[in-house]
């Protein structure tokens, strides 16, 4: 069988959530095609869900040697960095991503949220603040701007941050319009390896979810700008104390 039918068939099982037998034939396609850089990247994503992060990492360190100005290649292997602990060379990767996308907003979000994750709340609150300035009706980027402030105490500059959010979040017909605009702006930018990268989509969920879950979640939410987007719906409306 040939690299790209083996690489087919791993990607309907990952559609199908069977990761395992996914990975198998990704290895498979590789070890046909060494240089296919959509099985190595499909790999890499594979390793993702099952949360082996150190495997993903050298396979996301292969393909940002390989294809350097792929800013997405940089973030997600950010995010394994992050998830495993690696939270230093994790914002090093994220810088990579903003370096090569200085005006994408999300880039600011991501590593707003592992500046957070770091305790450096001043710089969060500043990337948060940046991915605003490109992108105003950006409810999520206020609203988890406002959770920063109030670990700084800034409870009056949080207010005002979540009364934003709060009005941006109310759905109108510009606003989805928008967004539809948005949507197709996005699907227009994608880099050639568009029609076969895999996107993880995030789950919500109900309750809160065991950490299995919650790591399969926050592993996502770096992957694409909706994903994100998803991820802080979803831990805002479980986590964030009404206001």
């Amino acid at each position: 069988m040939s690299a790209e039918k083996f690489y087919r068939q791993g990607k309907n099982l990952f559609d199908q959530e069977n990761y395992i037998e996914a990975l198998k034939n990704f290895q498979l396609a590789l070890k046909e095609n060494p240089q296919d850089l959509n099985s190595l990247y499909a790999r890499a994503m594979s390793y993702f869900k099952l949360t082996e992060f150190e495997k993903a990492i050298k396979d996301f360190d292969q393909l940002v040697m390989q294809v350097p100005d792929n800013a997405t290649f940089w973030s997600e292997r950010a995010v394994a960095l992050h998830l495993s602990g690696q939270n230093e060379k994790a914002l090093i990767s994220f810088n990579k991503a903003l370096a090569l996308e200085p005006e994408n907003p999300y880039r600011y979000s991501s590593r707003a949220y592992v500046k957070d994750h770091m305790k450096d709340y001043q710089g969060a609150i500043d990337d948060y603040t940046k991915a605003i300035e490109l992108d105003p009706e950006d409810a999520i980027s206020y609203n988890n701007r406002g959770l920063v402030e109030e670990k700084l105490g800034y409870q009056d500059k949080a207010k005002s941050s979540f009364k934003r959010a709060d009005e941006l979040a109310i759905p109108s017909k510009e606003n989805i319009a928008n967004q539809q605009a948005s949507n197709v702006a996005d699907h227009a930018n994608q880099t050639e390896y568009k029609d076969q990268q895999i996107i993880i989509e995030s789950e919500g969920e109900d309750t809160r979810p065991a950490f299995s879950e919650y790591v399969k979640v926050i592993a996502s939410v770096f992957s694409s700008r909706q994903g994100w987007k998803e991820f802080l719906d979803f831990v805002s409306s479980k986590f964030r104390r009404n206001n």
